[in-house]
């Protein structure tokens, strides 16, 4: 909230060091609806200051301002700005307001802004960005959080609200720099540029019988790595087949024929070492059938990756392949469509 008490003197704003230019013309009433637009503003902005809330507020107030220029409207925005900590913002805000309201021949905002701004001067954060000499190169720009610092201002003591600040260095053919400092209240933080690098670019030149030119190579890599993986598979799996076939029929020549027939007189004694034979067989028959379909599988994509890399690409016209395997426990299957 604004306080309107004129304490102070005039001869700490004439000791301003960092002087800038935020003279306004005089206040002027606008249209009717702007001015009801700003009022409203003001308000819900006041409102919002009351409970606390500086980051809603600011806005609010920017906007009142905007709509219906006043230096009253100014000096509740620089009161919300320095609330909220920011005080280089509230400092210029309040000298745009003195500016303001001595245009407006309105003697006590004046004094109250001058008051306000010198209060805050020895209380800013500021920063220089000391940008070399062997650094100034044609095209450079320099970003501070996402804003360009323009050449007229490198080297320059600038005001800036407390807290982190990001220098963005780029300019054509160069490596990108970049930097944070934390900006301290009634602090000179200082940044300095160095020369940039320069860009590394990496260019290939290809042939003009280079028949793997337009491919994907990505594509490649994936179908060969999947191809191989199919086999590895299918054929770790056939193994794992032949392996459980092998105890399969030890499990069998371990017990007297047909012992596993309900009917056989041995069938009790030896109904543990059936159950187990049957398990075995069922294993043996997972891992064949799954095993053939991911063999199946891989072979095809293997075949289909080196048809794509030996293909002319630029003899090709609209290609496509699609596989769609089928693998279960009792059956195995393919499915392939294409255009060439």
């Amino acid at each position: 909230m604004v306080k309107w008490s004129v304490m102070g003197s005039k001869s700490s704003w004439i000791g301003v060091v960092f002087a800038v230019s935020l003279c306004v013309g005089p206040a002027h009433a606008g249209p009717a609806e702007d001015r009801a637009a700003a009022d409203a503003l003001f308000q819900e902005a006041r409102a919002l200051a009351k409970e606390g809330r500086h980051a809603e507020a600011c806005p609010k107030f920017a906007a009142s301002q905007k709509l219906d220029p006043r230096p009253g409207r100014l000096l509740a925005l620089g009161d919300c700005y320095e609330t909220a900590g920011q005080t280089a913002s509230a400092w210029a805000t309040f000298r745009e307001a003195a500016s303001a309201a001595q245009a407006a021949k309105d003697e006590r905002r004046t004094e109250e802004a001058v008051r306000r701004a010198g209060e805050l001067e020895p209380k800013l954060a500021k920063l220089v960005v000391e940008v070399a000499p062997e650094a100034r190169v044609a095209g450079l720009v320099v970003k501070r959080n996402g804003k360009v610092v323009e050449a007229e201002v490198w080297g320059s003591v600038v005001p800036v609200d407390p807290g982190e600040q990001r220098i963005e260095v780029t300019a054509p053919g160069k490596k990108a720099w970049a930097e944070k400092v934390v900006a301290g209240e009634g602090a000179v933080t200082r940044v300095k540029v160095p020369a940039l690098g320069d860009e590394v670019k990496v260019e290939r030149v290809a042939s003009a019988k280079e028949e793997g030119a337009g491919k994907s190579w990505a594509l490649l890599a994936v179908g060969g790595g999947l191809a191989l993986a199919g086999i590895g598979t299918g054929i770790g799996l056939l193994v794992a087949a032949n392996g459980a076939d092998e105890e399969a029929d030890a499990l069998d020549a371990s017990m007297p024929d047909a012992a596993c027939d309900p009917a056989h007189p041995e069938h009790a004694a030896n109904k543990a070492t059936c159950a187990t034979l049957l398990s075995t067989l069922q294993r043996k028959d997972t891992f064949f059938n799954v095993g053939t379909g991911a063999l199946v599988v891989g072979g095809v994509l293997a075949v289909g990756t080196v048809l794509y890399a030996l293909w002319p690409a630029e003899k090709r016209t609209t290609t496509g392949l699609t596989f769609v395997p089928t693998v279960t426990t009792t059956f195995t299957g393919i499915a392939a469509r294409g255009q060439f």
